[in-house]
């Protein structure tokens, strides 16, 4: 039996799965992901990743690529709309757009189709050097305390081989097989039911009536039901509810049956239907089921969950796949580090510490999003207002034990409030390179960032950076880079003196209002080594040095 040998194994080639291979080729660890389909899935499913996602492609070269690849025209403020049918009067109507724009970020909303965008990441991924198979299915897996040992089989031929990893990520969707391979369950709402996803072309202009439409929830057939349009005129996806358990099969749900839903959802019984494949196979019927929950531990010893693997919400809100691609931006610039010997092992656990909270709060608000905008019946969900939409996009604060929190972490912020907090995102500034505009956004990446406007502190930061194997880089404000607008002190909520030290996922780890009560340097090494969970002094000549990983080199990071 043929044996591998990798740094990082990856289950599971949907979103969550190809970005985490990205983002960790981006960081220069190999990684090879296997997927048990023979091919990327060719179903629209999710519609639009928000902003802060966006940012997190942007990062490592993708965003120009997904911007021009969007499925369909974006408008702004996108229009959802709440009706009996799509002919019938409105019930309801809402808007979303980006309120402050470009003043909260550097990224826009990208309205593209998951297929499309799952086709780029992992494009993206096979150049920056991750190892992508598909029609390979993992059938053990083994953790030995310092490596998994995982056995995967080939669709075509049957014929298995073993993979050793330092660790295996789990991106094998909502009904993840490792995840009950490991004992752990969901917690949280629980099943909302199944719903029939068709894709079709029709004329719907007369039922239009001139609207622009991101999305519309309608009462016929049934409560639930959705209409969005596809990624060209004509085209449209359409999901209503069906029921399994009073008997309904989706092979007994005929084609003639699927144009009278969409008819009557429509509310044109003599509407001309033409259903289209949403396959490779020509399948044009595809049924799923939604729930909401969180996994009860995001972490199992060497095998770390990502995406729906950990948490399941329904689509209302657009959340879904935007969790899981940030579960992988986490994770990836962790094990990182943890793999290049500049982080302590134990820096993983900030993972679940990080994530699991955040998918929490967004499942809980993904249900409000869906009562609200559907009218569905949700018993036993609170009856509050769903929470600011843009706190839940930009304004979860992290609370594990390293991070150097001015307070209790509590809910998330809407944007305008986001001041710099240790454990948010660091804040979106405007500032210039010469003639150049730079956001602060694209100063996070690889290395840990320094960002002052005080000359003790630039330099205390150029006396670690040449030992410091993490990779620190500084930015003096005002001397490397422009501040036209004066808005970087306040925004970073440092004062003239202060400084603020951002983590390689560009979340604050640390900051310092105000001048420095104490040797800068020492400071500085000691938001590090938290930062790292790091408990002495590592020697610099890891930083030069390249460090042999399962077989494979892995350069230096910075």
């Amino acid at each position: 039996m043929e044996h591998d040998r990798i740094p990082v194994l990856i289950v599971g080639g949907g979103l969550a799965g190809l970005s985490t291979a990205a983002f960790l080729a981006w960081h220069g660890v190999p990684a090879l992901l296997v997927e048990r389909h023979a091919a990327a899935l060719g179903h629209p499913r999710a519609r639009v990743i928000n902003p802060r996602t966006v940012e997190l492609f942007r990062q490592i070269g993708l965003e120009d690529e997904i911007l021009a690849a969007r499925s369909f025209a974006h408008r702004e403020p996108a229009v959802f709309l709440r009706a009996g049918t799509l002919a019938g009067p409105e019930k309801g109507r809402g808007v979303m757009s980006n309120p402050g724009g470009p003043s909260f970020s550097p990224s826009p909303w990208a309205p593209i189709d998951q297929d499309r965008l799952e086709n780029l990441v992992a494009a993206h991924a096979t150049r920056l050097g991750a190892d992508i198979r598909y029609g390979q299915e993992l059938v053990d897996l083994v953790d030995g305390g310092d490596r998994v040992t995982a056995t995967l089989r080939e669709a075509a031929t049957g014929r298995e081989h073993t993979v050793v990893a330092d660790y295996l990520v789990a991106a094998d969707g909502h009904d993840s097989g490792i995840r009950r391979r490991l004992g752990l369950e969901l917690q949280g709402y629980g099943p909302l039911g199944n719903l029939l996803s068709l894709v079709f072309a029709a004329d719907l202009t007369r039922a239009m009536a001139g609207r622009e439409l991101a999305i519309c929830h309608l009462d016929e057939p049934e409560v639930g039901t959705v209409l969005l349009p596809h990624d060209r005129a004509g085209r449209w996806v359409f999901s209503t509810p069906y029921h399994p358990e009073r008997g309904e099969t989706l092979a007994g749900i005929s084609e003639q049956r699927c144009v009278e839903l969409v008819r009557a959802a429509i509310g044109d019984p003599e509407l001309t239907v033409e259903l289209l494949p949403q396959l490779t196979d020509g399948t044009k019927k595809l049924a799923y089921s939604i729930a909401a929950g969180v996994a009860d531990r995001y972490a199992v010893g060497r095998v770390l969950l990502v995406g729906d693997a950990a948490h399941l919400m329904p689509p209302s809100g657009a959340w879904g796949s935007g969790t899981g691609i940030q579960d992988a931006h986490n994770l990836a610039w962790k094990l990182a580090a943890v793999l290049t010997g500049v982080a302590a092992p134990s820096l993983l656990d900030t993972y679940e510490a990080e994530r699991r909270p955040v998918a929490l709060v967004t499942v809980q608000e993904s249900l409000h999003q869906l009562r609200a905008r559907s009218g569905r019946p949700l018993p036993g969900l609170p009856d509050v207002p769903p929470a600011d939409y843009f706190a839940v996009v930009f304004g979860h604060r992290y609370a594990s034990r390293l991070i150097a929190a001015d307070g209790p972490a509590g809910p998330p912020l809407p944007p305008g409030e986001l001041r710099g907090q240790p454990g948010t995102r660091a804040p979106h500034v405007s500032l210039r390179r010469g003639d150049e505009p730079v956001s602060t956004v694209d100063l996070y990446g690889r290395d840990f960032v320094l960002l002052t406007g005080a000359a003790d502190w630039a330099g205390a930061a150029a006396d670690i950076a040449d030992r410091e194997p993490a990779g620190l880089v500084a930015h003096l404000i005002g001397v490397d880079l422009a501040d036209p607008d004066g808005r970087f002190a306040a925004a970073h909520g440092i004062g003239d003196a202060g400084a603020v030290l951002v983590r390689p996922d560009g979340v604050v780890a640390w900051r310092q209002v105000g001048a420095p009560d104490g040797d800068p340097v020492k400071l500085l090494e000691l938001a590090l080594d938290r930062a790292l969970d790091r408990h002495r002094p590592l020697s610099s000549d890891r930083r030069s040095a390249y460090r042999s990983i399962g077989g494979n080199q892995i350069p230096p990071r910075g």
